[in-house]
């Protein structure tokens, strides 16, 4: 039998090293994490294009122009082919720029007509000061600066050679869900974390709860830094990934938990590392099987899906293998060690002492 309770305070330890790396990379490397239409906010385009063009044709424009955009295929009717185009706000330097010699999408000067008060009999036309009379003034003009909506379908419509008809739709979209996140998402957790504890304390014992939740806590942290690291740009299908990778590591451990809870004997004093061990080497085939199972899924995603589902995929296959790893080398030992810190606190085991037993 393997004795996976050997290597806690190893386990403990490489996570907090790839968690701190993992940022370190995002930081000094990247500048941050990545940045996105649904946290940053951006401009977001609908345009129509012909058979001739297809998606790796506009990805090589935008590559060429040095313009990070995500392309995405919406629909496809009478050999035209609609893509929504997302822009963050951090490439709109790089497009004025592109545009600024370029024939403007509206004009930028606006005759503002007025209208003439009508004439009475005996009204005479007003008089400079020399006494001459003037005629009808020019009209007034009002200049308007392009936005960067209109800077956008500049450069597309000279780019790629589109109609006004071509251009469905363009809108600048705010950080709407940045913003939803950054003030609801920190209570959500929080009451997440207390729901779990709660449960696994009536459930089971106040020390699988803890082991339960710093997995859970381990295994967001640790995939929010790959994310990081790995530049993925966060979304809505990145959030649901992120839920689903917690839902399958909290049921994971509540697997092993449970085997843990059965091997334990009533009245014999027994190891509470033998029992972990015992309970993991138990319950690892049906971990592995399943693992197995969710990833065969996922890949597929990768393998034969659209390129808008890569990011998300990614992040499920590492979350799978960080949710496998953490139920087996983080949750488990939490609740070993909390043991430990108990027994010791009870006097009944002492510093000196090799074994560490519990009476569970």
């Amino acid at each position: 039998m393997f004795d996976f309770s050997k290597y806690k305070k190893l386990s403990l330890s490489f996570s907090g090293a790839l968690i701190v790396l993992f940022f370190l990379i995002t930081q000094v490397v990247h500048g941050g994490f990545a940045h996105s239409l649904d946290f940053n906010g951006g401009l977001r385009t609908t345009i129509k294009v012909g058979s001739s063009t297809d998606r790796s044709k506009l990805e090589a424009f935008f590559k060429q122009k040095d313009i990070a955009a995500v392309i995405i295929f919406l629909s496809e009717n009478d050999g035209k082919t609609n893509y929504q185009i997302d822009v963050g706000l951090g490439e709109v330097a790089k497009i004025k720029k592109l545009t600024a010699n370029l024939t403007p999408v509206l004009p930028k000067v606006d005759e503002v007509s007025q209208e003439e008060p009508a004439k009475k009999e005996g009204d005479t036309p007003p008089t400079e000061g020399d006494g001459k009379s003037v005629e009808n003034p020019a009209p007034q003009t009002v200049s308007k600066k392009r936005s960067d909506v209109d800077e956008l379908i500049l450069l597309l419509k000279n780019g790629l050679k589109l109609a006004d008809e071509d251009v469905l739709s363009a809108d600048q979209v705010g950080a709407v869900v940045g913003d939803e996140l950054s003030s609801t998402g920190f209570k959500l957790l929080l009451w997440t974390l207390f729901i779990i504890t709660l449960y696994l304390s009536f459930r089971f014992q106040f020390k699988f709860a803890l082991g339960a939740s710093i997995a859970v806590l381990h295994d967001l942290i640790i995939c929010i830094a790959f994310i990081g690291a790995f530049q993925i740009k966060p979304s809505v299908p990145i959030i649901a990934a992120l839920l689903t990778i917690i839902g399958y590591s909290i049921n994971d451990t509540i697997v092993i938990f449970d085997r843990i809870r059965e091997n334990t004997p009533e009245k014999v004093k027994v190891s509470f590392s033998s029992i972990i061990n015992k309970s993991i080497t138990q319950t690892i085939t049906r971990t592995v099987n399943t693992s197995v199972a969710t990833l065969i899924s996922v890949v597929a995603l990768i393998i034969g899906g659209a390129s808008e589902l890569y990011d998300f995929a990614y992040v499920l296959v590492f979350g799978v293998f960080i949710g496998t790893y953490s139920s087996i080398f983080i949750a488990a030992p939490v609740v070993e060690l909390y043991n430990i810190f108990l027994e010791r606190n009870k006097g009944k085991v002492t510093p000196k002492t090799s074994k560490d037993v519990a009476s569970v």
